[in-house]
C-alpha cells in the first residue's frame, strides 16, 4: 500500500502525458452540454447513464466498445468552438493535476466521417493550444491519429491534408481497432509523414499480435510504441526496445478494462519496466478510465511499484516526449526537493 506521503507525491509531482485521445476524453458533462447546444441526440442523458452505458459496452466488446463510446460522444462536436472547448476542458484539468506537458492524439477521421471540414476541427484545436498555455500553463502537443480501420488511400489523403497545420501538429499516430488492421496497411502514410518531419508513433500490440509491433518498428519506422502490451511476452522484442531505447506509452487501466492485459498485478508494464524498457503511464481516455493522477496512484498500489520506479516512469514522460525534454530540469529540481524533505508536508 502507498503511504499518504507517496500519494501526495503523485498528486503534486510535475507530470507529462504521452498518450491521451481528445475525442475519447471529452468530459461527460461537457458532452451533454454540447449535445443540447447542437441538438445532437445521444443514447444517454446524464453522466451516470453515460458511465453505466460505457461500462457495459467496454466490458462486452473490449477495445471495440471503447471506439463505439468515442464515436458516439464525439458526435456532439460540430463547430470550431466545440473542439476548442473540449481541449480547454482537458487543459483546465491538467492544471489541477500539475500536468505541465501533454501530447494529445487528435483523430480527425472520426469527425470527417460526419462531414466536419478539417479546418473547423484544426482551428478549434489550434486556438485551444494557444489558450491552454496562456490560461493554464499547459504545453500541448498534437499527434494526428490515423483510423487504421479506414482504407490506406483515405489515410494517405488525411496525412497529405496535414501540411497546412505543421505549425501545430508534431506527430503522426495510428489507433482504433487493431485486430484485422495491421500497421503495414498504412506504410505509405508513414513515409509521407516522415518526409513532412513528423514524429512517428503507432498503437501496436494492444489487443493485436506482436507482429504489429515489429511492423511498426521495422517497416513504419516509429520512434515510439503506444501500448505495446504484447512485447512483454516476446524476449526478442524486449531486447530490441531496450537496445534502441524505444518508449512504450502505456495506459494500464484502459488495457485491463478492454482485456488487453489480464490484470493490474500481471500488467505487461511490470515485465517491460523491470527488463529495462522505457515505459510511461498515461490516462488514454480518462472519462472511461481514471485521471492521470488517479491512474498513477492506482497503478503504483496495484502493481507494487516503488517510489523510485514511479518517479522514473513519470520522468520518462518528459525524457521520451516529442518536445517536452526542456522541462526535465524543472522536474528534476522538484524531485530533488522532494527527496530532501521539502515537499513532504
Amino acid at each position: 500500500m502507498l503511504t499518504e506521503r507517496q500519494k501526495n507525491m503523485l498528486r503534486a509531482i510535475p507530470k507529462a502525458e504521452n498518450h491521451i485521445h481528445i475525442e475519447g476524453s471529452i468530459p461527460w458533462d461537457l458532452a451533454l452540454k454540447l449535445a443540447e447546444k447542437n441538438h445532437v441526440e445521444l443514447p444517454v442523458h446524464t453522466v451516470d447513464e453515460i458511465a453505466k452505458w460505457s461500462r457495459k459496452l467496454i466490458t462486452e466488446k473490449g477495445l471495440d466498445g471503447f471506439m463505439i463510446c468515442d464515436r458516439t460522444l464525439n458526435s456532439v462536436c460540430l463547430h470550431e468552438e466545440d473542439y476548442e472547448a473540449a481541449v480547454l476542458a482537458l487543459a483546465k484539468d491538467d492544471h489541477d493535476q500539475n500536468i505541465i506537458y501533454q501530447e494529445l492524439h487528435l483523430d480527425y477521421p472520426l469527425n470527417e466521417e460526419r462531414g466536419i471540414p478539417i479546418e473547423v476541427v484544426m482551428e478549434g484545436y489550434r486556438s485551444a493550444q494557444k489558450k491552454a498555455k496562456k490560461l493554464y500553463g499547459v504545453e500541448i502537443v498534437y499527434i494526428a491519429g490515423l483510423d487504421r480501420t479506414l482504407s490506406s488511400e483515405r489515410c494517405f489523403s488525411f496525412v497529405k491534408s496535414l501540411r497546412p497545420y505543421l505549425d501545430m501538429i508534431a506527430g503522426l499516430g495510428m489507433d482504433c481497432e487493431e485486430n484485422g488492421h495491421p500497421c503495414i496497411k498504412h506504410l505509405e502514410s508513414y513515409k509521407e509523414a516522415k518526409d513532412m518531419g513528423l514524429f512517428l508513433t503507432a498503437h501496436a500490440g494492444e489487443d493485436g499480435k506482436a507482429d504489429n509491433i515489429w511492423d511498426a518498428l521495422l517497416k513504419l519506422g516509429v520512434q515510439r510504441i503506444d501500448h505495446g502490451c504484447q512485447a512483454a511476452y516476446h524476449p526478442d522484442l524486449i531486447e530490441y526496445l531496450k537496445e534502441h531505447d524505444i518508449l512504450c506509452a502505456m495506459c494500464p487501466s484502459g488495457n485491463v478494462y478492454s482485456g488487453a492485459a489480464p490484470s493490474f498485478e500481471e500488467h505487461p508494464l511490470l515485465a517491460l519496466l523491470r527488463s529495462g524498457v522505457p515505459v510511461s503511464i498515461s490516462s488514454d481516455d480518462p472519462p472511461y478510465t481514471y485521471s492521470m493522477t488517479d491512474e498513477l496512484i492506482l497503478d503504483a498500489e496495484k502493481m507494487g511499484l516503488s517510489e523510485d520506479e514511479m518517479i522514473k516512469i513519470i520522468r520518462n514522460g518528459f525524457e521520451y516526449s516529442i518536445s517536452g525534454s526542456h522541462l526535465l530540469p524543472q522536474f528534476d529540481s522538484w524531485v530533488k526537493e522532494w527527496k530532501k524533505g521539502g515537499q513532504n508536508e
